[in-house]
């Protein structure tokens, strides 16, 4: 029997929403949770997660499709940049015209190398709906569909998840991240369920919005493994904790 990991992808039908901040969190709640993590950057224009491992980054995802593609690739290990024990990130390119070069095909191909390796593997996204988010959203376990309370959000948020139905993908949760609003919502949580026209799966609160976070991104440092988090944010972290659980028990983690 062979370990198999549990993979989540973070998606959203509008930039700013937030969801590179909730992937930093939730990989540092999973490790703080005993997981084995691997943080994959397939943002491949942008690349926010790399801010965290700007000075560090000898390979990126673009050398890994590159190896791959060219017979080179030995370990997923040579690609990873290690952040501690049980956190490892492969980053997006520096340079975004390496992005343009990146052959989408590989990248199912990777997700499957590193479920041997990893309990949790969690994968950002762009907001374009396009072959990189196409093949990732129909490579991973689960998707976590973001959202926050802004109308040009849902109204994307609304034409991306058609076509979901359209396409009978059903692996998918919505999280309402309210931390990224920092004015009085425009939208009830009904409103939004009827806008969308899905249910609201996840919730976090407006006091999740941290105010530092540009101190906590130049230090390399992820806010949910601060050790005063927990107490400061008991209600999010637990909502977080949830998202991995649910992600963790929605499979098996042995496969034969």
């Amino acid at each position: 029997m062979t370990k198999k990991g549990r993979t989540l992808c973070l998606y959203g039908a509008k930039g700013g929403i937030g969801k590179s901040i909730i992937a930093l969190n939730l990989a540092g709640v999973s490790v703080e949770n005993g997981n084995k993590t691997l943080l994959l950057d397939f943002a491949i224009h942008t690349g926010c997660l790399s801010m965290m491992v700007d000075t560090e980054i000898k390979n990126t995802l673009y050398n890994l499709v590159d190896d791959i593609s060219n017979n080179r690739f030995k370990r997923i290990c040579d690609y990873v940049y290690n952040y501690n024990e049980n956190l490892d990130i492969i980053p997006a390119p520096k340079d975004p015209r390496q992005g343009n070069k990146i052959n989408s095909r590989y990248l199912g191909l990777i997700l499957e190398k590193v479920k041997s390796q990893y309990d949790i593997i969690i994968i950002d996204t762009g907001c374009k709906m396009d072959e990189v988010n196409i093949v990732t959203l129909d490579s991973v376990d689960e998707i976590l569909f973001i959202i926050d309370n802004d109308v040009f959000t849902l109204k994307n948020t609304r034409s991306i998840l058609n076509i979901f139905s359209d396409c009978n993908i059903t692996n998918y949760k919505v999280l309402l991240n309210m931390s990224n609003n920092f004015t009085t919502p425009y939208f009830t949580l009904n409103d939004i369920k009827k806008v969308i026209g899905a249910n609201v799966d996840y919730y976090l609160t407006k006091d999740l919005f941290i105010k530092d976070i540009s101190s906590y991104l130049y230090n390399c440092k992820i806010p949910s493994m601060d050790k005063n988090f927990n107490k400061k944010h008991k209600s999010d972290y637990k909502t977080m904790e949830l998202i991995l659980r649910d992600l963790k028990e929605g499979g098996s983690d042995e496969k034969d």
